[in-house]
């Protein structure tokens, strides 16, 4: 029923899952190079669904992601907000010198902005969290992934959003959501907190988790592709595996207060 490209996606995670666990078990400068370098291979396939702005702009845009994800190592966040105010200016000065060149009025697009905050300004949080947070949101994201995947084949249905993602079920969201809620209330194990609050988190991590995929299979639409990249076999690029993990470690980076497990 799964076919070929199932056995290639489970190979891949098997090879890249204990990489990433050890990365983040390491913490610091591992974990932080792990960050940005996915950071920059993220924008760069941002870029291309966007629109490539032109190589001097899309090379500052990459060497400002690397050191805006890069320096969450050393705590804090004025290089992130330096590294946002420089992209600001780049693109306002490249204006200004079409605008005397040429004449050109059309306002800045902000590209390297929203690629800024799209894809460094959330993973930079992995390098914030302790580790037991960072294996509590990516368990949740990847079960809601697991579940829904399952649920949507096996059980199929009525869609979701046709009209964005053709393929997601509504029997998939609920398949998501209920494995996500089911392995976070396990890491009651390990925290204080209590099993309904941290499967109820789990359980919202899933359903922000698809809205990214939302986001970037819209993204992919208007760009005319199937997937943001080839890096990663049976998953296709790197925002094909963490577009839904982006807004959920942003959703939990809100709510961490709440849940105890710092």
């Amino acid at each position: 029923m799964f076919g070929a490209s199932f056995k290639t996606r489970w190979l891949t995670a098997l090879v890249g899952l204990p990489l990433l666990v050890a990365a983040v078990w390491a913490g610091g400068w591992v974990l932080a190079v792990l960050v940005a370098a996915a950071s920059v291979v993220g924008m760069r396939e941002f870029f291309a669904m966007r629109g490539r702005p032109g190589p001097v702009i899309e090379a500052c845009g990459l060497a400002l992601g690397a050191v805006a994800a890069g320096s969450a190592a050393a705590g804090g966040w004025p290089i992130f907000l330096a590294c946002l105010g420089a992209a600001l200016w780049i693109e306002q000065f490249l204006f200004l010198c079409r605008f005397a060149r040429h004449g050109d009025t059309a306002p800045p697009r902000s590209v390297l902005v929203a690629a800024l905050l799209y894809v460094p300004f959330s993973l930079r949080f992995l390098c914030l969290f302790t580790p037991l947070e960072t294996f509590y949101v990516l368990a949740a994201v990847m079960a809601a992934d697991t579940g829904a995947y399952f649920a949507g084949h096996l059980v199929g249905g009525p869609k979701v959003w046709p009209a964005v993602s053709p393929g997601k079920t509504w029997a998939g969201t609920v398949g998501g959501v209920a494995a996500a809620g089911l392995v976070a209330a396990a890491f009651a194990l390990f925290s204080p907190a209590g099993v309904w609050l941290l499967a109820g988190i789990g359980a919202g991590l899933a359903v922000v988790s698809q809205l990214g995929d939302f986001f970037e299979s819209a993204l992919k639409r208007a760009a005319g592709i199937k997937d943001s990249g080839t890096l990663l076999p049976g998953h296709g690029g790197i925002l094909d595996r963490i577009d839904g993990l982006l807004p959920a470690i942003l959703a939990y980076a809100a709510v961490r207060p709440l849940v105890g497990l710092g």
